[in-house]
């Protein structure tokens, strides 16, 4: 079977390609908010992909309920120039909202690492189906359940941020059930000390929130957002990071 990649041809197009249906080989449902690409860009050999995911149980028909955090991958022997096409298609669209499937459910898949982890330990990049994008609607739980959250757009997870007043964003959600839903965010310090907001009505494509809560030099944070309509709670989505000192 050929395989699916989204090129640059395609990524330009993506109207007119439409939403691939779901497929049961698949290994990985994401939603993607970053990619880094290790040494450099031109001739990676290892990958970091960041965002929610949603990885197969084993080699059944279950998934296990969404994480946050980081994939981190090699090239796969023998397949390097398919890897760094997938991985080129990956950042493309990382920051979009949009479902992407990828890898096998017959292969290993990964470990989902914290955002407060250090990459280490690479695994080898489970080619599976090809990078595809997932349909919207309908009633596919993993697809269903990614896209009830929120993909933090600023801070992400793992960096340094500037001390003083912050600026909490998220990316709205994509579900087409959910266009009405407000936001909910909380900062917490390491010592426990939170803020939470009201209900934040919807940006056009993002929300945010600033906190009174001023970050500190060396200080660690976790924030938190969620989508809320009515009586309905989305899932919580999560990013850690900490204060820059001066020598950063």
């Amino acid at each position: 079977m050929k395989r699916k990649l989204f090129l640059a041809a395609a990524v330009g197009a993506m109207g007119a390609v439409g939403w691939a249906e779901a497929s049961d080989p698949v290994g990985i449902y994401a939603l993607v908010q970053k990619v880094v690409l290790e040494p450099n860009e031109d001739q990676p050999e290892r990958l970091q992909v960041w965002g929610v995911f949603a990885l197969a149980k084993d080699h059944g028909y279950q998934y296990h309920e969404p994480a946050c955090g980081y994939l981190y991958y090699k090239l796969a022997a023998g397949k390097e120039e398919v890897c760094r096409a997938e991985w080129a298609d990956l950042k493309k669209l990382a920051g979009t909202g949009v479902c992407l499937s990828f890898g096998g459910r017959y292969e290993e898949k990964g470990r989902v690492n914290q955002d407060y982890e250090k990459p280490s330990l690479p695994e080898a990049y489970p080619l599976g189906w090809g990078l595809q994008r997932a349909r919207r609607g309908g009633e596919y739980s993993p697809v269903k359940n990614l896209l009830q959250f929120p993909l933090p757009v600023s801070p992400i997870g793992g960096e340094g941020v500037k001390p003083g007043k912050a600026t909490l964003t998220v990316l709205n959600l994509q579900s087409l059930e959910r266009k009405k839903a407000k936001y909910v965010f909380e900062i917490e310090k390491s010592t426990g000390e939170k803020e939470v907001s009201q209900p934040v009505a919807a940006g056009e494509k993002e929300t945010r929130w600033s906190p009174d809560m001023e970050i500190q030099a060396g200080g660690r944070y976790t924030w938190r957002a969620r989508a809320v309509e009515g009586e309905w709670k989305g899932p919580v989505v999560t990013a850690t990071f900490t204060g820059k000192t001066a020598s950063k």
